[in-house]
Parts: structure tokens; sequence; C-alpha cells
């Protein structure tokens, strides 16, 4: 759905005049428009990252599973091959749930477009600050596990103590790009969108129309 059709299913209050909490007709219809922007420019972002993330996800299973095949050609078998097939499976766990995340990131800043504008608003807020996090605390976990697996899995022949501290080192890398990211283009949109809903509920008694008349983008 484009950023028009978006804003037109969420919907906004059209006619002028004042309302209960001190807030004109338009001034409300105001920060529902920029509701509606914010709402957009998030999801476009999901999306895309949802899209890249369902291809990076599906590109490491196949070298996982590529490399396997490659090293049971080369004649790797029994308990060898057992370590292996092991790291692999870890590192198909990690790209399953991380295509997840991006999947469920996106859906976020989409189900809650038929709820009235305070409800769907507090809905997504609350949703998005579990999804951040509970994804941030399983990362936590199995990052370090998925970089492990890469550097034992290449054979480079490193001590456990080696990989164990490159592996945590790539885990503190990933998660400070994975902060500035949401950082820069996230959390400023979530603030802005949260102190709308504070002055939408300032104004009790108005909800948004889906669909209302006249919506444009």
């Amino acid at each position: 759905m484009e950023l028009d059709e978006f804003k037109k299913s969420w919907g906004t209050a059209r006619p002028e005049g004042p309302v209960p909490g001190g807030h004109t007709r338009e001034a409300l219809n105001q920060i529902l428009e920029r509701n509606t922007g914010a709402l957009g420019e998030l999801r476009e972002k999901s999306a895309f990252w949802n899209k890249a993330g369902g291809w990076n996800a599906v590109l490491l299973v196949l070298l996982t599973v590529g490399y396997l095949v490659w090293q049971y050609h080369l004649g790797l078998g029994g308990s060898a091959l057992a370590v292996k097939l092991t790291l692999a499976a870890v590192l198909v766990g990690f790209a399953l749930f991380s295509g997840w995340s991006y999947r469920r990131q996106q859906q976020i800043f989409s189900e809650y477009t038929d709820a009235s504008s305070r409800e769907a608003l507090r809905q997504t807020l609350a949703a998005f600050k579990k999804y951040y996090r509970f994804t941030n605390s399983v990362f936590l976990v199995i990052s370090p596990v998925a970089f492990y697996a890469v550097f034992e899995g290449a054979s480079f022949g490193l001590s456990f103590a080696t990989i164990g501290l490159a592996s945590v080192v790539m885990t503190g890398c990933s998660f400070l790009l994975r902060y500035w990211y949401y950082r820069a283009v996230f959390f400023s949109r979530i603030k802005a969108m949260e102190s709308n809903l504070r002055e939408l509920e300032a104004a009790p008694g108005v909800e948004a129309t889906p669909g209302a008349p006249g919506d444009r983008g």
C-alpha cells in the first residue's frame, strides 16, 4: 500500500471548529497528518528491510548448506561432520529468526490502521517497544553463537578463546550499528508519535474516522 492509501485507511477528522481539550479540528487533523506521515515512513523503511532481510536469510541458509555439501564432498565425516552440522544448525536458526524479525517489524506499522487514531497509536507504540526489547534480547544471546559458528566453521585454526573474543567483539559492533540506525531512523519518529499521542489524549471525545471523505495524502 502506498503512503496516500495508507493515510486514507488511517483517516482524519475533517469538520472545523473547537473540540474538547482546547484543540481545533484543524489542529487535530494536523496531528493525525503527522502520525500518518511518520507511520508511512516507518512502514516503508520496514518494508525495505523486510525484503533485504529475507534475501539475506535465504542467502545465509544457501551458503551454509552449500558449505556442508562441499565439506562432505571433500570426505569430511564422522564426529567432524557432526560438529559442522551443529554449527550449520545455529546459522540456519539465526537466519530464520533474523528473517522473522524483519517481517514482524513491518507488520507492527501496518496492522493497526483500522483502529481509531489514539488506540491505533497506543497499540503501535507498545508493539514496537516490545518488539525492540525482545529482538535485542534474542540477538544478544544468539549473535555471539552465530559469529562463533562462522569462525569455527571456516576452520581458521584459531583457539577457542580467540574465537570467543572475536565473536563478542563482532556482536558488540553489530549492536552499535543497530542502535545507531534505529536512533537515526526510528527513534525520532517514535518520540514524535508519542508526543502526538499525548496531544490526542488531551482532547477526549475525538477519534479519527477511518476512511473519512476527502482525505488526501
